[in-house]
């Protein structure tokens, strides 16, 4: 059965032209467009990140039974989302990358160099809120870190860029993902105004 997002574009479906709209949309300042079309960009990516999902528990479940860590879960799953997003070209899947810290009002995570899990992003070849297009960090099952730090962490990435916004910050994040690994992952979207939208589980 088909999936459908705003637009009529299908889940199975390689669309690069989803994100030219986005990127011409903020290149011409148009707040109306770019509401639209980052709507239709996110939802899209999010797709995307379930489809990869469904591809782990498929071929790697594996992984979780034999409690490999953290960062072999994340390498997987970043080889599936880079196979799902080939077609944007100029961006790529990187895990365990650092970039600089937005600073914050809460001085824990101020103006330090701070590691991504998953990051979907141009490396700085696109400027500004068009750089960064999904920001990811996840926790296994079992592990007994409640995940705040993580959810702090993807607050900072997707909250808009400022006057004082370092250069090379992780910031204006599109989409912001935390994910818990279990028998299912559980999927929780982070937004800018700290509103976190929880997403079914996949199996």
């Amino acid at each position: 059965m088909e999936q459908k997002i705003d637009s009529e574009i299908k889940i199975n479906e390689r669309n690069p032209k989803i994100l030219n709209d986005y990127l011409e949309s903020v290149r011409d300042n148009d707040k109306e467009r770019i509401d639209s079309t980052s709507k239709v960009l996110s939802d899209y990516i999010i797709l995307k990140v379930k489809e990869a999902i469904k591809v782990f528990y498929k071929n790697d479940a594996f992984l979780l039974k034999s409690k490999m860590n953290e960062m072999t879960v994340c390498g997987r799953l970043a080889m599936y989302l880079q196979e799902n997003f080939k077609d944007f070209k100029g961006y790529y899947v990187d895990i365990e990358y650092y970039r600089l810290q937005v600073p914050r009002s809460d001085a824990n995570l101020r103006r330090d160099r701070i590691r991504c899990d998953i990051l979907f992003h141009s490396r700085g070849n696109q400027k500004s809120r068009v750089d960064n297009l999904l920001a990811i960090e996840a926790k296994l099952e079992g592990n007994t870190d409640d995940g705040n730090k993580d959810r702090s962490r993807l607050e900072a990435f997707v909250m808009p860029e400022t006057e004082d916004t370092p250069e090379d910050a992780i910031h204006s994040t599109l989409v912001g993902l935390f994910l818990r690994f279990g028998r299912k992952c559980s999927m929780t979207r982070i937004i800018a105004e700290e509103i976190n939208v929880d997403i079914e589980e996949n199996e």
